[in-house]
């Protein structure tokens, strides 16, 4: 009997037990399933929060910006406002200086204005005048100074080589062309004159170097051969005082010619000569 009562009990207390351990298991599982809905509601309450903070924040920024675009807006107008009275000011002032200067209409400032400009226009189109002017006859003077110099530079070795040719040439009728051409090209060289007397002297054509002899002299009174050749034109023409004049001269005026007289053959009929002679000696 004790022994069945106390097996009995056993299995109670095992039952029991087992009945505890599923409703805590239950209870667990339970509360689970209690807590979760708890959680899922605190996130959805936090989602909600921010979007509305999130909505705030917009509606400040919005209102802000508003307020600042306003704010320019009635900037920009002051500032429209003030400049067109400035403007206004301006131009009252002006017309006011206009017209205590005597200029009592708009017709009266454009006619001052027109006068002043086709005033000013006038001195400085004619001051540009002069300088052109000015300037054109400076550049013609340049231009004909440099032509000038051209041509005689060209003459000049032109005539240089004409020189050269006289010199060379052994026909009495040839040089005198040659001295020809020399004159067309400087009419005021007495020297060419009076080796064209020369020539003309050794053709027995004493009048003819009498009278070159004086054109040489007529351009350069200093010119000594000038008159050594018209001394011997005189001398062959016979006209001894003349002839011993113009020797006296030739000497003085080129002493170098000196050493020549006892060598030229026109002088043959002045050797009797005492002034002559003095020559010699």
């Amino acid at each position: 009997m004790n022994l069945a009562f106390k097996f009995f009990t056993l299995v109670l207390i095992l039952l029991f037990s087992s009945l505890l351990c599923a409703a805590e298991k239950d209870a667990g599982e339970l509360k689970q399933l209690l807590d979760k809905p708890l959680i899922e509601r605190y996130i959805l309450d936090d989602l909600k929060d921010l979007r509305v903070e999130n909505l705030k924040l917009r509606t400040e920024l919005e209102r802000r910006i508003s307020r600042a675009e306003i704010e320019q807006t009635d900037r920009a107008a002051r500032y429209m406002t003030d400049t067109i009275g400035n403007v206004f000011y301006l131009i009252a002032a002006a017309t006011s200086i206009l017209i205590f200067a005597g200029w009592n209409s708009l017709r009266d400032i454009r006619s001052k204005t027109e006068s002043i400009v086709e005033e000013r226009v006038n001195k400085i189109t004619q001051k540009y005048n002069t300088q052109m002017q000015s300037l054109q006859e400076a550049m013609t003077l340049q231009s004909k100074k440099i032509l000038d110099n051209q041509n005689k530079i060209y003459n000049t070795q032109y005539i240089h080589s004409l020189w050269m040719r006289s010199n060379l040439e052994t026909n009495l009728q040839s040089r005198i062309d040659i001295y020809d051409e020399i004159i067309k090209v400087n009419s005021d060289d007495a020297e060419v004159y009076a080796y064209k007397a020369d020539a003309v002297l050794d053709m027995d054509e004493y009048e003819w170097a009498l009278n070159l002899s004086n054109k040489a002299i007529e351009i350069d009174p200093e010119y000594g051969y000038a008159y050594w050749q018209r001394s011997c034109a005189n001398a062959a023409l016979e006209n001894t005082k003349e002839a011993i004049t113009d020797l006296a001269t030739a000497i003085q005026k080129s002493p170098n010619l000196k050493d020549e007289i006892e060598t030229e053959e026109l002088f043959e009929n002045l050797k009797e000569n005492k002034e002559f002679q003095k020559f010699l000696s």
